[in-house]
């Protein structure tokens, strides 16, 4: 099952659930990610009145909106990014987002790929290395 096809019968569900007046939505935002080999990366998000949509990046939560902004101007400048470019540039989006800088300590950052499709975890030496090369660009 592609993972369009799991965000949209989870849109459907959410939805069914919403107008079910027996039945409380779930009050969660999920967000979907896989790697397809016909058309690559992919991000679903799917929200709790069963609204979904695929998206180059997505921000959710109380800073979600200047999540959005940055991706948005980011990705009009530019869309293809490689694996570390896009590492990068998702930790700037946090630190944009909240307004400070963060730690490798402090976030949990997986990758998918098409190198790596099944899901993996950065290590904090990691994390902190693509942080290190964010503030010696900037």
């Amino acid at each position: 099952m592609s993972v369009e096809q799991l965000a949209r019968r989870m849109a459907d569900l959410n939805q069914y659930y919403t107008q079910n007046a027996e039945m409380r939505s779930l009050g969660t935002v999920m967000i979907m990610l896989s790697y397809d080999e016909e058309d690559g990366p992919q991000i679903y998000r799917v929200d709790p009145a069963g609204y979904f949509r695929g998206m180059r990046g997505v921000g959710v939560g109380v800073k979600q909106q200047p999540a959005l902004s940055f991706l948005e101007k980011k990705f009009k400048k530019r869309i293809d990014y490689n694996h570390d470019e896009t590492i990068q540039l998702a930790l700037e989006c946090l630190q944009s987002s909240l307004g400070n800088d963060i730690k490798a300590s402090e976030v949990e950052v997986v990758v998918v790929s098409k190198d790596q499709p099944a899901v993996h975890k950065l290590t904090i030496d990691e994390v902190d290395r693509h942080l290190n090369a964010i503030a010696e660009r900037d």
